[in-house]
């Protein structure tokens, strides 16, 4: 929880705000079109791009988790803590933090710090990307209205 405290701080760090159903939705989608693009990025094995947009597909579907949960973030790596915090809630399952932290890890060293990674490791990373946000709409489905107050209650 100590991180998080330090992210509730930051002016575009985590919010607690109405939980949001419909905006939800929206990252769904946002989540969707970037699967269609990965799809494209694998096929002409553009491996950045299969980076950046297999984190977003991945990202963007957490988010419509913290959404539904009435959680705001501009911050990725606060996202991240308030992922490794819902795992602790039950919400989450560790391995969903854990790749969407490696995929966070391998975009950021990739775009900023131009490391060369192992494609066929990249390519792996680009095949679970469809699973993980399978999974993680089936929490967001899951997610009932006693769940979404005792987690708003405990961030409070």
């Amino acid at each position: 929880m100590a991180g998080l405290n330090w992210c509730f701080k930051q002016e575009k760090g985590l919010k607690l705000i109405e939980p949001n159903e419909n905006l939800a939705e929206i990252y769904l989608k946002k989540s969707q079109s970037s699967l269609n693009m990965l799809e494209s990025a694998v096929g002409k094995k553009e491996f950045e791009w299969i980076l950046n947009i297999s984190y977003y597909a991945k990202y963007f579907c957490v988010y419509a988790v913290l959404t539904k949960l009435g959680i705001k973030c501009e911050i990725h790596d606060c996202t991240i803590k308030c992922v490794k915090f819902l795992v602790e809630e039950g919400i989450f399952s560790k391995k969903i933090w854990l790749e969407l932290k490696e995929s966070k890890d391998l975009r950021i060293g990739a775009l900023y710090y131009n490391t060369d990674f192992d494609k066929q490791r990249i390519l792996k990373m680009a095949e679970r990307t469809s699973d993980f946000c399978l999974e993680v709409e089936e929490i967001l489905e899951n997610l009932n209205e006693n769940k979404v107050l005792e987690i708003h209650n405990k961030l409070k």
